[in-house]
């Protein structure tokens, strides 16, 4: 099916995407991935939020493996093979896909044996991507349970904190083991201060701002010390993995026709795309960026009329 205007090229372009669409392994693999990243979103918009609360992610983790780990099933795979063969009809047994020779004609080809042994491949498969995605996360977050010192500036927390029964003491032990450059003591001191004064009650980002404002890093020189710890451990957050990914696919499209800055500036509209949609729904975001063309340097036509 093609339209008026269409050249050879995108004629050819979506003859492929077609047949691509109609392929079963193409189709059976969509159906068995959506299942899978329909059980990691969750999972994805915890790590995305930038949380330093550890133990919500742990919990995240743990249920997203067992979620993972219960489609490993019989019925699970049956389910998503028949929604393939229902999307693009029954597929090409494994044994079709050579050329038949006169020894095949001869010996013959049991049509029933060719569809079995084809499912079996398909649930082999769809085991093995089960398998591998399991593996991968718990190796990933295997150290995930050593940072559970990021409690201490859990700032939702801070209240029940300062009753000496709730103080933090083996988060802050697994810290001094973990990071022995820490003054114990003299951390601890700090730490008393930051839970008793509602003032400091904020997420680390807003807390180690207010210090720097007000000039604290050498009162509390050691709470300043961790700040600057847990924002830089990547604990959660994917920022820095989606930055590559977004600019691996800019550089891909655009090839290399643009600069440094033109492709930060990609980067930036890609990532933050939400704020970009935000500035359309004004109604004003287009004339802006019209306005700022027009008015860059001098053009060969003329866009501004007075």
């Amino acid at each position: 099916m093609t339209e008026p205007g269409w050249d050879k090229e995108t004629i050819a372009q979506s003859a492929s995407l077609k047949q691509k669409l109609e392929d079963f392994d193409f189709t059976f693999l969509l159906e068995v991935f959506q299942s899978i990243f329909g059980l990691t979103e969750p999972l994805f918009q915890v790590l995305q939020s930038k949380t330093v609360d550890i133990k919500k992610c742990q919990d995240r983790i743990m249920s997203t493996l067992s979620a993972l780990k219960a489609t490993r099933t019989d019925e699970t795979f049956s389910r998503i093979y028949d929604e393939a063969v229902k999307a693009v009809g029954d597929p090409v047994p494994r044994r079709k896909r050579r050329r038949r020779c006169w020894d095949d004609l001869e010996q013959g080809f049991n049509q029933q044996e060719g569809d079995e042994e084809t499912v079996v491949s398909f649930r082999r498969l769809y085991f093995q991507i089960v398998d591998g995605i399991v593996l991968h996360m718990t190796q990933r977050f295997a150290d995930m349970e050593h940072l559970n010192f990021f409690r201490i500036l859990e700032h939702t927390s801070f209240t029940s904190f300062c009753k000496p029964a709730a103080f933090p003491s083996s988060e802050l032990a697994q810290l001094i083991n973990t990071y022995p450059f820490f003054d114990e003591q003299k951390l601890r001191n700090e730490l008393h201060t930051l839970y008793n004064n509602r003032l400091f009650h904020k997420p680390p980002g807003e807390l180690i701002e207010l210090l720097i404002e007000d000039d604290l890093q050498g009162t509390l020189s050691e709470v300043y010390k961790l700040l600057q710890l847990m924002l830089t451990i990547p604990a959660t957050s994917t920022s820095a993995e989606r930055s590559f990914s977004c600019l691996k696919r800019i550089k891909t499209y655009l090839r290399n026709t643009c600069g440094q800055d033109r492709l930060v500036n990609l980067a930036t509209i890609s990532i933050d795309s939400v704020v970009v949609e935000d500035l359309k729904a004004t109604g004003k975001f287009y004339d802006i960026v019209i306005d700022h063309f027009a008015t860059m340097k001098d053009r060969r036509m003329a866009f501004l009329f007075k």
